[in-house]
């Protein structure tokens, strides 16, 4: 069966980098960007909101002009008044539909993004020794389980569900109107409370409750691996369940349960990586892939950990192996 899916990276820093160039070096062309928030030049610097068209359009043609191929956006205006259903909420989902409309407008087809009310993704250590000596991220929930919760205060899961379905009904005519998919990635980690906030986005049941709750085809999943095989003993089978729901693929790995996990080497982990693979394969998989969370090896360069610059390239090429191996024989 032919490829149909795509390998991009995403891009973290604000003005070209020699990573970019390695990018290229090592075949990939495709670029999942973050909304252009910081500029070392003033010059650069304008009035616009970060997902306004004109910073959009700036930073899509820098990418372009260093041979990459923006396909994506995995970041997000300010979106906890339409999780908490506060006063913020409609002018938050008119930022929304902005940017939905301007990534159009640059062809850009997917969004990313989740529904970790008050605070984002989270680890609660980034310097444990990996067991070749490399640097990796990890979380204990007993690091966290006492702290008070974040500014916002606490929400549950009901009004979460509640606000989610607002949002979706809201946001999915905008998105089917202007050919943008939503891809919602998990809970990270898919624990059920975080701080005191609930989280819903954690389980295979809630996935399905998510596609359930609209069930247009705008309406998909970003698999990130490393939360999903901690949600399952059978990840390659949950591909297969969601298939083409699936628009967006971190593809990753880690140690551990949802409550005490430590990321790893791509190839390294609890997870049957070519299991995985094979099922993308089945379901003819045609969004996007990237590798996501890689451990800091010796030597190397990273601006956020977990974002290094050879750890990212050993797993790009992991999975180029793979590829061949399963897609190309």
């Amino acid at each position: 069966m032919a490829l149909n899916f795509k390998l991009a990276e995403i891009i973290l820093e604000s003005k070209p980098d020699r990573f970019w160039k390695i990018l290229k070096q090592i075949g990939v062309n495709d670029a999942v960007g973050v909304l252009p928030r910081n500029y070392n030049d003033w010059r650069n610097s304008t009035e616009d909101e970060p997902w306004d068209y004109y910073p959009m359009m700036k930073y899509m043609n820098m990418l372009r002009d260093s041979g990459l191929n923006l396909i994506a956006i995995e970041d997000n205006p300010p979106m906890n008044g339409i999780m908490y259903g506060n006063s913020d909420r409609e002018k938050e989902i008119d930022y929304i539909s902005k940017m939905i409309e301007n990534m159009a407008k640059l062809n850009i087809k997917i969004w990313c993004y989740n529904w970790m009310a008050g605070s984002g993704w989270s680890r609660t250590k980034s310097d444990i020794i990996g067991k070749n000596g490399e640097y990796v991220s990890g979380f204990d929930y007993n690091d966290i389980k006492n702290i008070e919760p974040p500014m916002m205060g606490k929400i549950g899961k009901d009004a979460l569900w509640k606000n989610l379905k607002y949002f979706l009904d809201n946001i999915i005519p905008v998105a089917e109107e202007n050919d943008v998919k939503l891809a919602m990635h998990p809970d990270d980690p898919p624990i059920e409370n975080f701080r005191g906030i609930d989280r819903i986005m954690n389980s295979i049941e809630s996935y399905d409750k998510l596609l359930e709750l609209n069930r247009s085809k705008y309406n998909g999943i970003t698999l990130c691996q490393g939360n999903f095989t901690l949600m399952t003993d059978n990840l390659p089978s949950e591909i297969r369940h969601f298939n083409d729901r699936i628009f967006f693929v971190h593809f990753r790995d880690v140690n551990g349960n949802k409550y005490n996990y430590q990321e790893s080497l791509i190839d390294e982990g609890r997870t049957d990586m070519a299991a995985c693979m094979r099922a993308y394969n089945d379901i003819n998989y045609s969004g996007i892939m990237r590798v996501d969370h890689t451990p800091t090896l010796e030597g190397d360069i990273e601006l956020v950990p977990g974002y290094s610059y050879s750890g990212r390239i050993y797993s790009i090429g992991y999975i180029k192996g793979l590829i061949d191996s399963i897609f190309r024989l």
